[in-house]
């Protein structure tokens, strides 16, 4: 005999409609977009982490970089800085394209972001080449190699993502309806463009104050 509470379980699960319901979720129904949050929050931490710690060493120094360590060039990386923030405008544009069905446009705006990225990098590596210690040879070397090479991994794994979201446009996967993957990598983007605000700041402003 079917006990009364089954035959509840059973009466609300008949009574559910979901021939209504969208199998393209987007913004907070989808539980990507929760995914990429709790990424995001994750190595927000580590950004958090790394800023507090030259923080600390850099309050608890009298001089800082140490003695006869120039404070790094500031062009180059001010150069990326900018870079990095105008890709957000074009991911931004690129999102407004899929908004609008416009998908050549959201190539175009998404394979931009892409090429300023790849830029970034390829100015970062010429950076690597001319930092005048290496990343063992002190505490200062250390942070400053680890920080660099962090958030140029990050960007690595930002361009290649969203160089494959740009060649799933080409094939017209992206539509209106059909976003999800496109929102959620603009999110990191953004991210990994702003993360580098307080890692410019720390590394190349506040030693020269």
């Amino acid at each position: 005999m079917r006990s009364p509470r089954n035959n509840e379980r059973k009466t609300a699960y008949e009574d559910v409609d979901v021939s209504n319901y969208s199998r393209h979720l987007n913004g907070h129904n989808a539980p990507i977009w929760w995914g990429i949050i709790g990424l995001i929050l994750i190595e927000l931490s580590v950004v958090s982490a790394f800023t507090v710690t030259y923080l600390y060493l850099y309050m608890q120094h009298g001089q800082w970089p140490p003695a006869d360590i120039p404070a790094p060039p500031l062009l180059i990386p001010t150069w990326s800085m900018l870079l990095m923030l105008f890709s957000c405008v074009t991911m931004y544009l690129a999102g407004k394209s899929i908004e609008k069905n416009q998908s050549w446009h959201f190539v175009i705006y998404t394979f931009a972001s892409v090429i300023m990225a790849s830029s970034v990098l390829w100015i970062r590596w010429l950076q690597f080449d001319n930092f005048d210690m290496r990343w063992d040879e002190h505490v200062y070397g250390s942070l400053l190699w680890t920080i660099s090479g962090f958030h140029f991994i990050h960007i690595v794994s930002a361009a290649i993502g969203t160089a494959a979201i740009g060649c799933f446009g080409m094939a017209g996967f992206y539509t209106k309806q059909r976003q999800i993957g496109v929102v959620v990598d603009t999110m990191y983007w953004n991210f990994v463009a702003f993360a580098w605000l307080p890692f410019y700041l720390v590394l190349y402003f506040f030693p020269r104050l």
